[in-house]
């Protein structure tokens, strides 16, 4: 870690908190530590995770933890809200692309790739059990949705230092006391300002890419209807939480014409160009009105 932001690395991307002073080492300690914890949990590539063991045990009804519990809950909830778009069972497909193994472990790719098929079945919770079930032959991945849960409960143990805090986890950030003008993590010459409590997240089919060994380009972002990597295209909303936010950003960057609908402020670019929603206008900043000299925060 250092002080300037303290920093670590952790769901393969870097962790940073943005303060002015009052964040000390302790506290960003624990924050690293609840990262971890939240990883060791929720991480389909680490094969202790209780992740890995509902998709092990595909077919049966697996014992899992309060927190995974109420995850997945949340994950349910998100799959009926955006009518399946948002699919926690999107690892199957992500697997057979290309995406099996972590960054860290192995290049992406596969020799030949898969015959998409849409993703059938659906994650089942028994809350007096505290079990989940997956269909056999699916592999749970709720890679997206559990980074902003962890980003806002980092957001939530910090909060009390006071000042000007911000999470940053990889690109998505949560203003957990104070307000800010932050650059969009994939457009750097865009600035929003963000109120606190509120969060931003992008979701770009770009930002893991690979081709397989057929030629065929892929990348991480599934269509649950076709069970193949979608249309290139990005997506950034602003909301009242890191987890609504990495949702909705996944949601508009697999289905960019539901931009008009969402209330929340977001931008979405693809092959027809940039477009920005109403409330995206009252989000963003000027030039003048940036911070001088340019940062984060």
């Amino acid at each position: 870690m250092t002080e300037r932001a303290w920093e670590w690395r952790a769901t393969g991307t870097i962790w940073r908190l943005h303060h002015d002073g009052m964040v000390d080492a302790s506290l960003a300690e624990a924050a690293a530590r609840l990262v971890a914890e939240d990883e060791r949990r929720w991480s389909r590539f680490l094969p202790s995770s209780e992740v890995c063991a509902v998709t092990a045990g595909a077919g049966t009804w697996v014992p899992v933890s309060l927190e995974t519990l109420e995850l997945l809950g949340a994950a349910l909830a998100w799959r009926e809200l955006t009518g399946g778009v948002f699919e926690p069972l999107v690892g199957g497909p992500l697997a057979a692309w290309g995406y099996g193994r972590s960054l860290r472990e192995a290049r992406l790719g596969v020799d030949e790739s898969p015959d998409a098929r849409a993703i059938a079945g659906s994650l089942e919770l028994d809350v007096q059990r505290c079990s989940a079930r997956i269909p056999a032959g699916t592999l749970l991945d709720v890679h997206g949705i559990a980074k902003g849960w962890m980003a806002d409960r980092v957001a939530r143990l910090v909060a009390p230092a006071g000042g000007r805090v911000l999470v940053d986890a990889g690109g998505d950030l949560v203003a957990a006391s104070g307000d800010h003008v932050v650059a969009v993590a994939d457009d750097p010459g865009t600035w929003i300002a963000m109120a606190e409590g509120l969060a931003v997240a992008t979701s770009a089919a770009g930002g893991r890419g690979w081709r397989n060994g057929d030629g065929r380009v892929a990348h991480h972002l599934i269509d649950p209807e076709t069970g193949a990597p979608a249309a290139e295209s990005s997506a950034t909303v602003v909301a009242a939480s890191a987890e609504e936010a990495d949702v909705l950003a996944k949601v508009l960057a697999l289905r960019p014409e539901r931009l008009g609908a969402l209330d929340r402020p977001a931008v979405v670019r693809d092959a027809s160009g940039v477009r920005a929603n109403d409330a995206w206008a009252q989000a963003a900043v000027s030039e003048a009105e940036r911070p001088r000299p340019a940062r984060l925060a």
